[in-house]
């Protein structure tokens, strides 16, 4: 199965269904965390959630290349990698992420996002990657705003979670402006 070395510890693996359970318990064991910003961090997430996920993620792949990684640290997930809303005839796509909080603030998602955007715009022959985030969610925000993403506005009440609808501060970079930045 695909897999990309970030570094010495941390790998991106397209997910395998044998490793849904663990996916499952690491969502159920960060599923306050992530309820005030991911719609799919429902109460009863199971190992069955993570297998439909799993599947969709390699339907997906199968079809166009889009993928969703398991973040990997030694052996253990930690969180997920992926991007979706592919447009190829506009040269565009969206990333999203999450991670388990005991690994937050040490610079994961920040490098495997450096990795993916530079697929996205290196092998893919993407113009633009966005990054869409909750207004309040500020950890998340750090993100596109440390490697160089412009805020380009604010969308209201376009997601809803929990319920109530919620702001999404969206983020681009267009492929000439990271050539400049990652070079």
């Amino acid at each position: 199965m695909f897999s990309h070395q970030i570094d010495e510890n941390i790998n991106l693996c397209l997910p395998e269904l044998h490793r849904a359970y663990e996916l499952g318990q690491l969502v159920q064991k960060n599923l306050k965390h992530l309820q005030p910003w991911m719609p799919w961090a429902i109460d009863d997430y199971s190992a069955d959630s993570a297998k439909e996920w799993i599947q969709r993620t390699l339907t997906e792949f199968a079809e166009d290349g889009r993928f969703n990684a398991l973040i990997v640290v030694g052996d253990k997930i930690v969180g997920t990698i992926g991007f979706h809303d592919l447009n190829t005839a506009n040269g565009s796509a969206s990333i999203g992420y999450w991670i388990d909080m005991d690994f937050e603030g040490k610079g994961i998602i920040t490098r495997c996002c450096r990795t993916l955007i530079d697929y996205l715009f290196g092998v893919r022959g993407l113009n633009r990657v966005q990054i869409n985030c909750r207004v309040e969610n500020k950890r998340s925000r750090a993100v596109p705003e440390r490697l160089g993403f412009t805020l380009e506005g604010i969308h209201r009440q376009v997601e809803r979670v929990q319920g109530k609808f919620g702001d999404w501060a969206v983020y681009a970079i267009l492929r000439n402006e990271w050539g400049k930045m990652n070079n």
